[in-house]
């Protein structure tokens, strides 16, 4: 019974004489490993709003509501950090590799939780038939320019690529009764269409 008692003396007098080896923040900022997992930030500049991350988050950090109602349409991703687990989920997946990072700030305690939350809003193309949403338009332009002249296959892609794509967006026909799109007409071909109207000009027409 003695030694266990002589190795538990020699233990504590070696971490008395031993220097600090705890940080001393907050009177000194704390230097974080290369590879940690902090807050996360959507990138604008990079993000094209395409939701891959808010389907990956485990916690709903991360959610997307699509406002079509407001002019034009826009799609909002919220990020909130006070949820967040850093898992990095969001990172891995992010189809541009670059629309989100995890970044090295772990001091996020605040009272107010309103500002752990951002908001982060991409104008939606929505099919100019019949008004469903295709995505974002910096999607479509991000797709146009990673397929380069194969772009080209897809009408849609091409008009989305297009300078003129910062107009106002056009009113969405109807048909007479008020109901549905209108009869499909040769025209259509140079409309940003939903693959269901595609399909239906290449059927009668």
């Amino acid at each position: 019974m003695r030694w266990p008692k002589v190795r538990e003396l020699k233990e504590a007098i070696t971490v008395i004489l031993s220097p600090r080896f705890t940080t001393r923040f907050p009177a000194e900022p704390c230097t974080v490993p290369p590879r940690y997992r902090g807050k996360p930030e959507l990138q604008p500049d990079q993000c094209i709003g395409c939701g891959a991350c808010v389907n990956v988050c485990p916690t709903q950090a991360l959610t997307m509501i699509d406002a079509v109602d407001t002019q034009p349409p826009v799609r909002r991703i919220t990020c909130r950090y006070d949820a967040c687990i850093f898992c990095g989920h969001c990172r891995d997946n992010c189809t541009t590799q670059e629309g989100i990072r995890l970044t090295d700030q772990w001091d996020l305690a605040t009272l107010d939780r309103a500002e752990t939350r951002t908001v982060h809003e991409f104008e939606l193309q929505r099919c100019e038939r019949c008004g469903a949403i295709l995505g974002t338009r910096k999607h479509l332009i991000w797709l146009a320019d990673r397929l380069g002249p194969l772009a080209y296959a897809n009408p849609s892609l091409v008009l989305a690529r297009q300078a003129d794509l910062t107009g106002q967006p056009h009113d969405l026909p109807r048909s007479p009764e008020g109901e549905g799109p209108p009869e499909p007409q040769t025209a259509d071909f140079a409309k940003i269409l939903c693959p269901k109207c595609k399909c239906e000009l290449n059927i009668r027409l």
